[in-house]
């Protein structure tokens, strides 16, 4: 009953999130992202062995039985600080750090949120609204030694912020995805509607410097999704571009925007195309079947897929209305030329949005509690 209720609940979610586009598409488009949240406990160490056979299963991976490569992760709870008179981040929706700060988008309150990696709340800063360092929605966000950088997707802007978390400026944007930091003031930005390419290379002062690039793509090619790339990169000259859909990579060197990788390990179960489904009310909607999370640059320096909505019988998400997933978050390593690495577990479901700290710890976005979720290495 929880799981039918919780759907219900992302439905109407996703439905309102879907407004702005609702011009540009006929039916409405619909995340099957939900989950009872009983199936988000922590798991024992035969049952991650188990997982981690399943998700290797498909592939061979370079570092599959490598000891010195291998990760486990136990988590130690929720990022917040049991002293604070008030909730740091009500509704998480993408986190991202600089040295030892976490940043989140709280798509509640419409603020980016700066905490340290205790929970404790250096600053909170935006707000609902269409003035400047004001939201419609919260995206992504990015964070470099200079500025913290906000998507604002709705009103086609990208907010500009200072590190102590007072507004700068913002830049135009035609319906920006994902922005991650490259320097102290570059910035790379995905979007498949401003002109160029898919990955854009944005100077923060004086806009876009150059375009190239595309998403790879086989059933959502063409269709409009406000979530469908994130972005990642070594922090030296490579960008991955990753189609959280259909688990798809792209890899290109930045200089030259010359591709590397196109393509994806084979998983061990199929992602579903978008379907159209007819409701008890009489109305078809288009419903899309999200496999994936976020990309993170992890230990090693290597490429962190996240992979999110296994079910508990292996297969992908497929059935918006009977969601039963599984009991920890697969996580797919990739190196910078795209070779298959191997993968391990995150002894937690519905983890969609992870990102690194330089103690070697994780951060998580749990989005059926909508809780931040804090993992040490073992």
């Amino acid at each position: 009953m929880r799981t039918i209720i919780f759907f219900a609940i992302t439905l109407a979610i996703s439905m309102t999130a879907c407004n702005e586009e609702q011009g540009e598409n006929l039916s409405t488009e619909v995340d099957a992202n939900g989950n009872d949240s009983s199936s988000c406990i922590n798991t024992d160490r035969d049952m991650i062995s188990e997982w981690e056979a399943y998700f290797e299963s498909s592939d061979q991976g370079a570092w599959e039985d490598s000891a010195s490569h291998s990760l486990a992760y136990w988590r130690t709870g929720y990022l917040y600080d049991e002293n604070a008179l008030e909730v740091p981040v009500y509704t998480p929706y993408a986190i991202t750090t600089c040295s030892d700060t976490i940043y989140v988008t709280d798509s509640n309150t419409m603020q980016v949120v700066a905490m340290n990696s205790e929970g404790s709340v250096f600053w909170k800063t935006g707000g609902q609204g269409e003035g400047p360092g004001h939201f419609a929605n919260m995206l992504t966000l990015a964070a470099s030694g200079r500025y913290v950088a906000a998507l604002n997707r709705s009103l086609g802007r990208i907010e500009f912020f200072n590190k102590d978390g007072s507004f700068s400026h913002n830049l135009q944007f035609s319906r920006p995805q994902d922005i991650i930091a490259l320097n102290d003031t570059t910035f790379l930005v995905a979007s498949s509607e401003q002109p160029g390419g898919a990955i854009h290379v944005l100077n923060a002062h004086s806009g876009i410097e150059r375009s190239f690039g595309e998403v790879c793509s086989e059933y959502y090619d063409g269709i409009l999704r406000s979530d469908l790339m994130r972005l990642c990169t070594d922090g030296v000259d490579r960008v991955a571009i990753f189609n959280r859909y259909e688990g798809l990579l792209s890899i290109y060197t930045i200089e030259t925007g010359q591709p590397i990788y196109s393509g994806s390990r084979e998983y061990p179960a199929t992602s579903e195309p978008p379907r159209h489904i007819t409701g008890s009310d009489g109305q078809t909607r288009t419903v899309n079947f999200p496999i994936g999370g976020n990309a993170f640059r992890g230990p090693e320096g290597m490429l962190n897929v996240v992979i999110c909505n296994y079910m508990e019988d292996g297969s992908f998400i497929s059935d918006p209305e009977y969601l039963d997933f599984a009991p920890v978050t697969c996580v797919d390593r990739y190196d910078w030329d795209g070779h298959y690495l191997d993968s391990y577990c995150l002894p937690d479901s519905c983890l969609n949005y992870v990102a690194s700290l330089p103690d070697g710890r994780l951060v998580g976005r749990n989005f059926s509690e909508g809780m931040i979720v804090v993992f040490d290495r073992e």
